[in-house]
């Protein structure tokens, strides 16, 4: 026996499962002595093969002595699952049973080894229970012994082994254990003295005092369990079952397909989730197969993204995996859970719940918080920024709760990390994580996940992929997700300021239009790649062509159907010379182009609006800096940004709104020159200033003169009650005089002040709105056809509440019932918009309106189906606020087989006047490019030759929905040849005949579900993606298998050294961050200081995680840092104790979960050669 005398801590080489391996295989052993305060089948299981060769030997015992280890007693009696307390049968014998739910073919093994040497009259395999101390007193026992000896103990040789290890799977593997190998054969044997005792005597006084339980165990305990029930059926249906053919390459194939999908097949699951639909709600096949891959997708990686298209019923989808989850939580996260959602959509998800919660015993309403995302319209003086989600907030504050699920609905407000409103929602996610060890499970749904730039699926995906540097997607190169999207980004980028400029070009030579389809073909390569590599494992996705393909039967049994989309139909209006002109000088002003600066000084650059930018002290700027690195020039530039955008907005939407949006800004300049003048300025982000500051609709109220200054002491007042009320605790609701300015501040402001001014003048003399004109004109003959118009309703979208008003007044003056809604009165109007316009409204119709006029505050999360004709009053700023709008009308239950849509578009006769529209929109164009929205829909030209509406509107059909409806088929027209095929684990290697020359693998890990591999002709492995690995494994299903190549064990190789190289390719992107540097500082230091292996390996473990861009562990890690090596500067030093409770309480829980998430040794599970 080649064993020494050392301590076994589990390290490299000196591992307790090496060490009893050597020892049972020792051939002079005859006897194996085990006392240990608890046993678990996994354990044995580490040692299975030796165990049955030792017990197959002639002569031959092994005792196994079960205590009452009093600490995992005490754990075990808090855990819910355990039916009985009685120990031990009533714990092993729930453990036992827990196997059947992932029964190993070790562990069968194992049971099937303890079933043979259990049994008869003198078993070789022994088990007592200590029961008793030498005085007959029952007791715990938690004393661990491993004792080996032959029957000729004096002459052979002999081992004992004490420590902490408990006979289980964590004891023997467990890195905190720590065990003393003995080998010295008088000190095991020694009989005992007064004041020495050898191993094998107070083991067999142990056993002495104990009963035996063997024969119980066999009877009550292993033979009755759920494994031994499994394996005794799996036996009989054996027997009883002829011999199946082995596998076709077709069948290999199913399997492949099985492998990859079978969650989002599986029947019993369907009937679960279906169960939970209230009456009224039909199955939709396609929303439960959507929640099966939603919860496979999120226990797989952390989080899911539904990205059906609109009008499928999302928010259905969301509440049956919110219901899934609270069912069937998983150990360690809450069954608690926080939907965010935009305002307008709350009440739709709450009446939902309601719906779902109404006839149900097991309610879901009680756990459910609700977040909703704010608006900034008080920071410029506008109702109608309360639309620009991006730049938002949360209405309420965000407290902490120990989330398990986080939905979030419109996930696209999420797009930007450097919003207030991200960084809160982040924060709670790391503190989750940080506080328990397992950061909660994130649902994001979203029609439109990407609006602007790749950057906003990477910002959403942030949200559970926590690692950014090694995530949980295996087709990511080198599974770096950060380094991913920047090359993507730099590429997406590059491509676009190209496209931009020649877009830009007034006349396009040849060369520039074959440029611009490359550029297109170039776009497409990257999508197809982010599809390929991160999409494909992460989104849930279907369109409506999916549905009507795949789902056939199931809209015909629901009587489903979905209507065809007309248009758009651009009704036109015509400018004069004039007023083009003056509409292209306007552009230049408010929106200036970097080539017009360079030429001219005559242009806005909204000083109202950037007031703290010329504060003259920077402790004073430094209150109104942003969250994160952005300060009161990055604030203010973003105040003047979105000033300039919604008065681009008015100009685009109506003339009347922008004349008075100029008015208005004019007002407001002014109001700042006049404080400047009184020496009285106030910058008051709490306080509305400029309505404080009207004199006359004050004096109007109150019916008495009101003057300059008592409006400054309203003000100072509601300054005073702010700091009552702790609402001012940053003083940025202040006041100032001129002397806290820059000097050059007014004259800025006067600048400002003359070209607004000289706008007004331009607009005071035009009298003309061609396109309001125009709409009255095409009321009644187009948009109220009776031939296409026939539920006689109409939606209008508009992008300013100035417009919605006028638009009101001409519907009402041509005879039509008109309901206009804003973001002001859309709560209080909800029941009006149900009951006219909603076709799924469950109540009374009612017909009190024909005509609903409104911004984008219904652009989302409300059903206007009753109608079926759409206005887009303004020309959509991009495709996803127009698919959003036509989602409204185009939806389950929609009532017309055809939605018309109809948009506003500008037309000039002559030359002259053509150019000059074009260049004006152009401009637009260019505008909305330099704010990242999309830049195809703003001329005509580009709506009728790039612009399919239904292709938008339905969308492509999904990549791999083909491949789960011939998986679905194949089950259902050949229910038991598909069930052996999904149990089939041997003989998954096999070849066809073809020209291909390459062979296709699936490589796995114990920690990983599979890679994709293919080994060209050539010899070299490639990680390929799941569209490529299924297209190109696909079998005809008549074709026959032929022998494996010469070279299969050589390719089997290649496959895993590929898979080797993908998962440990280390970019060098990773970990340059500063943060991530200091936190490495951190973790030397602190493993300096430390001196326990426990928190040393955590310290290790953090390392790595650190090495792989955890941006929470580095978070801990430096703010860890901060307090301990700040506190050697106090009057006291603290002590190394302190500091590992630090690091445990802190990185114990998050690191003990993320440190072993990977892992494993590559192997070959699935195999095919062409």
């Amino acid at each position: 026996m080649d064993i020494s005398n050392t301590l076994l801590d589990n390290s490299e080489n000196l591992k307790m499962v090496d060490t009893l391996r050597k020892c049972i295989k020792d051939t002079d052993i005859n006897i194996i002595r085990i006392a240990t305060g608890y046993w678990d089948i996994p354990g044995m299981a580490l040692l299975k093969d030796e165990l049955k060769e030792y017990l197959d030997r002639e002569g031959t015992v092994l005792k196994l002595l079960i205590g009452k280890d009093p600490y995992v007693y005490a754990n075990m009696v808090k855990e819910p699952k355990y039916a009985t307390k009685h120990y031990p049968d009533g714990f092993i014998r729930t453990n036992i049973d827990e196997l059947a739910d992932n029964l190993l073919d070790e562990y069968k093994d194992t049971l099937n080894l303890l079933l043979d040497h259990c049994k008869g009259d003198n078993p070789k395999f022994q088990i007592h229970i200590y029961k008793k101390d030498e005085d007959d007193n029952g007791q715990f026992m938690h004393s661990k012994c491993y004792i080996f000896t032959s029957s000729d103990a004096r002459n052979k040789p002999t081992c004992a082994i004490v420590g902490s290890s408990n006979f289980t799977k964590k004891g023997l593997e467990g890195n905190a254990e720590l065990n003393y190998v003995e080998t010295n054969t008088y000190v095991i044997l020694q009989s005992p003295e007064p004041d020495i005792k050898g191993h094998k005597t107070w083991f067999e006084e142990k056993w002495s005092q104990s009963d035996d339980w063997t024969k119980e165990f066999l009877e009550q305990v292993l033979l009755t369990s759920k494994p031994v029930q499994i394996m005794e059926e799996e036996k009989t249906n054996m027997e009883k079952e002829p011999t199946q053919e082995p596998l076709t390459p077709y069948e290999l194939y199913i399997k492949l397909l099985h492998y990859n999908f079978g969650d989002m097949i599986d029947v019993d699951t369907t009937k679960v989730i279906s169960n939970y639909l209230p009456k009224e709600y039909s199955p939709l096949e396609y929303q439960l197969d959507a929640v099966k891959q939603c919860f496979s997708t999120m226990k797989a990686h952390g989080g899911f993204m539904l990205a059906d298209v609109v009008g499928l019923g999302k928010t259905i989808v969301g509440t049956l995996v919110i219901k899934y989850f609270l069912n069937y939580p998983d150990e360690g996260r809450e069954r608690n859970v926080l939907i965010v959602t935009p305002p307008a959509i709350r009440s739709a998800w709450e009446d939902t719940i309601r719906e779902f919660d109404k006839e149900s015993d097991n309610v879901i309403s009680p756990y459910i918080d609700f977040i909703t995302t704010g608006s900034i319209g008080n920071l410029v003086d506008d109702p109608d920024a309360d639309e620009d989600e991006e730049n938002g907030d949360f209405e309420d504050e965000l407290t902490y709760k120990n989330y398990g699920l986080i939905i979030i609905d419109e996930s696209h407000k999420f797009r930007n990390s450097d919003t207030d409103m991200y960084r809160s929602l982040d924060n709670l996610i790391a503190q989750i994580g940080g506080n328990t060890g397992l950061y909660p499970y994130v649902g994001l749904l979203s029609a439109t996940p990407q609006n602007n730039t790749p950057n906003d699926l990477k910002n959403q995906i942030y949200l559970f992929e926590r690692n950014h540097q090694y995530c949980t997607l295996d087709k990511v190169d080198g599974r770096n997700l950060e380094a991913f999207f920047s090359r993507i980004m730099r590429q997406f980028t590059s491509l676009r300021h190209e496209a931009s400029e020649i877009s830009a070009k007034e006349r396009k030579t040849q060369d520039d239009i074959d440029r611009q389809k490359e550029i297109d073909n170039e776009f497409g390569i990257l999508s197809s790649e982010i599809r390929d590599h991160v999409l494909c494992d992460i989104l849930v996705r279907r369109t409506r062509t999916d549905i009507k393909k795949y789902y056939e039967e199931d809209m015909t049994r629901q009587h489903l159907v979905f209507p065809e989309i007309s248009g758009p139909h651009a009704l036109k209006y015509k400018m004069d010379k004039w007023l083009v002109n003056l509409f292209n000088t306007t552009m230049d002003i408010i929106v200036p182009s970097d080539e017009y600066k360079e030429t001219s000084d005559r242009y806005l650059s909204y000083y109202r609006y950037r007031a703290i930018e010329f504060l003259a002290d920077e402790e004073m700027r430094k209150k109104y800096a942003g969250r994160g690195a952005r300060d009161a020039e990055a604030v203010s530039a973003q105040l003047a940004r979105i000033m300039q955008m919604l008065l681009v907005k008015r100009l685009e939407s109506s003339f009347t709104a922008f004349k008075e949006s100029l008015h208005n800004l004019q007002k407001y300049t002014e109001n700042m020159i006049r404080m400047w003048e009184n020496n009285t300025i106030f910058i008051c982000p709490g306080i509305n200033v400029n309505e404080e500051l009207d004199e006359e609709a004050k004096t109007l109220k109150r019916g008495h003169k009101v003057t300059l200054e008592e409006c400054v002491k309203d003000i100072r007042e509601k300054i005073r009650k702010l700091d009552e009320k702790g609402k001012n605790e940053k003083k940025q609701n202040a006041e100032y005089t001129r002397d806290d300015f820059a000097p050059e501040y007014i004259n800025l402001l006067k600048s400002d002040n003359k070209y607004i001014k000289w706008l007004c003048e331009q607009w005071a003399m035009n009298s003309e709105d061609p396109k309001f004109d125009a709409f009255k004109e095409n009321l009644k003959p187009v948009l109220f056809n009776p031939n296409t118009n026939r539920p006689q309703k109409l939606v209008i979208f508009s992008e300013a509440i100035d417009t919605v008003d006028s638009l009101t007044r001409a519907c009402e003056n041509k005879g039509f019932s008109t309901l206009a809604i804003t973001a002001a009165n859309r709560k209080d109007m909800e029941s009006k918009i149900r009951e006219n316009f909603d076709a799924n409204y469950r109540g009374e119709w009612k017909n009190d309106y024909q005509i609903i006029i409104t911004t984008e505050v219904l652009a989302e999360g409300i059903n206007l189906h009753r109608a079926n004709c759409i206005l887009n009053y303004d020309t959509p700023w991009n495709s996803t606020r127009l698919m959003q709008r036509i989602g409204r009308v185009n939806r389950i239950g929609s009532q017309e087989p055809v939605v018309y849509v109809y948009n506003f578009m500008p037309s000039a006769e002559g030359d002259l006047q053509i150019q000059l529209v074009e260049k004006a929109h152009i401009k637009l164009q260019s505008f909305h490019t330099l704010f990242g929205e999309d830049s195809k829909i703003f001329t005509e030209k580009e709506i009728v030759s790039h612009y399919d509406l239904q292709k938008m509107t339905d969308g492509e059909e999904s990549p791999y929905e083909k491949y789960l409806y011939e998986l679905k088929t194949y089950r259902d027209n050949h229910p038991e040849r598909f069930e052996f095929i999904i149990n089939e684990e041997n003989d998954l290697e096999m070849a066809v005949t073809t020209d291909d020359g390459c062979s296709y693998f699936v490589v796995r890990t114990p920690r990983m579900r599979g890679l994709f591999v293919m080994v060209d002709n050539e010899g070299k492995g490639h990680v390929i993606s799941g569209m490529d690995m299924y297209s190109r494994f696909k079998c005809l299903e008549y074709e026959s298998r032929t022998d494996l190549p010469a070279d299969w064990e050589a390719r089997k190789k290649t496959a895993v050294r590929t898979v080797g190289q993908h998962l440990n390719k280390i970019t060098g992107y990773q970990s340059k961050s500063k943060a991530a540097s200091t936190a490495r500082g951190t973790l030397i230091e602190l493993d300096k200081i430390v001196t326990k292996k426990e928190t040393k390996t955590t310290l290790e473990i953090a390392m790595r995680l650190v090495r792989g861009g955890n941006i929470d562990i580095i978070r801990t890690i430096n703010t860890i840092g901060a307090e301990v090596f700040s506190a050697e500067q106090k009057l006291f030093v603290l002590e190394e104790s302190d500091i590992e409770e630090i690091i445990n309480k802190r990185l114990d829980n998050i690191v003990s979960e993320l440190g072993n998430r990977n892992g494993g040794t590559p192997t070959v599970y699935i195999g095919l050669s062409k």
